[in-house]
């Protein structure tokens, strides 16, 4: 066959994006389909491909007689000289088809329809493995048409389809649309890639985050957890375990011009980020904002009850009830919100007022808040209390190991602490005012 051929092969697989071993292998068995349909075998029958030359034979091994009875094995005495002036009858030669000549019509249709085939199937599989390598990752793409249940979107060589379940309330959209989204899934089907995308799994706002913050990107802050309802609220938890970074304001940003511009590709949707702490009563606090809690209350069952006042119930059940249920995905335990009065009422019953007194029965009215110590700022409070230290007295006590042991706090931040110790408490006065105790 001539260099046309083998150079316009190529060029399909330069456009379809199929490796060239992968293309010519197709015409191969192209080549042995349609020579089976016309002689009926190919066991005699090979393609050659001279990437030299830039051509591709059909070679075939036949025996020289009188007269051929099977053409696809033997070869005439008179045809076979001109390929060799020195054949002798019985010899086997190899002789190079012609596939315009040696194929009828069928054959040369079959050879057509095995070449579109194949090329159709490695396309798809190209395509599949491509977008299956890309799954949970951000794609952008444009609205090419919407139905009542989804949204089809054009990936250039490829095309996505967003379900209805995948979708925001808040988001509507007109032909032609960009829209980014979610990669979810890839499938194979009959017509190719099945592309599930999504703009309402949480997965889609951790994304989100890591492409407007440097912070997360880099790994210096870290998403804990994401729930969200979409078209309502959004919660994530953040944390950092590096002292100086203030993992909140890293993804709020100065005047809020980071999260802002998360909220616009959401639509509106309200994005509430938290510090994340393994204290329960500190993280309930959080995961209720924006309503501002009074007190919260553990209770045995591991759940917890947060006290709020009148004026700020609405904020802490939220529409539906969606903000305290996602806050309490967030912390991993139900919440159960009260207000003043219904907390009077909650304590009023038996079970309630034994629970308070358990939880309360070890505290001791001697001990002097960590509120109390000049320069200790709210978030090394936290800190403390979430490793065990609730008091200035329980403070003295700690030596530099044992405030390192403490989730959060580095070694600037102890020794921190241990100056202002130092420098507020008089050790002396103290040890005897404690021996003075256990007299």
């Amino acid at each position: 066959m001539s260099s046309n051929f083998f150079e316009a092969l190529h060029q399909i697989a330069t456009d379809k994006g199929i490796p060239r071993e992968e293309i010519e292998s197709i015409v191969e068995s192209a080549m042995l389909s349609a020579f089976k349909k016309q002689y009926g075998l190919v066991d005699n029958v090979k393609v050659v491909f001279d990437r030299v030359n830039n051509n591709v034979a059909v070679v075939s091994k036949r025996m020289v007689v009188k007269k051929p009875a099977n053409l696809a094995e033997e070869i005439s005495y008179e045809s076979a000289s001109k390929f060799r002036p020195d054949v002798k009858l019985g010899d086997e030669i190899f002789v190079e088809e012609n596939p315009l000549e040696s194929f009828g019509r069928i054959a040369a249709q079959t050879a057509k329809q095995v070449i579109i085939q194949k090329i159709k199937e490695a396309e798809k599989n190209i395509i599949f493995n491509e977008f299956k390598g890309k799954e949970g990752e951000l794609i952008n793409g444009f609205l090419q048409r919407k139905s009542k249940d989804a949204l089809f979107i054009e990936l250039g060589r490829a095309e996505g389809i967003i379900p209805l379940r995948e979708q925001s309330s808040l988001e509507h959209y007109k032909i032609g649309d960009r829209i980014k989204a979610l990669i979810l899934s890839v499938n194979k089907n009959s017509k190719g890639p099945n592309i599930v995308l999504s703009r309402a799994n949480p997965k889609f706002i951790e994304k989100l985050f890591e492409m407007e913050i440097p912070e997360i990107y880099d790994g210096i802050v870290r998403i804990v957890q994401v729930v969200r309802e979409p078209g309502m609220r959004t919660k994530v938890a953040v944390t950092s375990e590096r002292d100086d970074i203030d993992s909140v304001g890293a993804c709020v940003g100065m005047r809020g011009i980071r999260i802002q511009s998360i909220v616009r590709e959401l639509e509106g949707e309200k994005i509430d980020v938290v510090e994340y702490f393994n204290d329960k009563k500190i993280m309930a606090v959080n995961a209720l904002t924006p309503a501002r809690v009074k007190e919260v209350i553990e209770l045995n069952n591991g759940n917890v009850v947060a006290v709020v006042e009148n004026d700020h119930y609405s904020f802490a059940v939220g529409r539906n009830g969606h903000n305290v249920r996602l806050a309490s995905k967030l912390c991993g335990f139900d919440i159960d919100i009260k207000t003043e009065e219904q907390y009077r009422e909650f304590l009023s019953s038996s079970d309630s007022r034994a629970v308070v007194e358990q939880l309360f029965s070890h505290s001791n009215e001697d001990e002097t808040s960590l509120e109390e110590l000049p320069g200790l700022d709210a978030r090394t409070i936290k800190l403390l209390e979430n490793g065990g230290i609730l008091s200035i007295e329980d403070l003295v006590e700690c030596s530099l190991e044992d405030l390192l042991k403490i989730d959060g706090i580095g070694e600037k931040t102890a020794q921190k602490i241990l100056d202002m110790i130092a420098e507020t408490v008089d050790l002396e006065d103290y040890e005897e005012s404690e021996n003075d105790k256990n007299e």
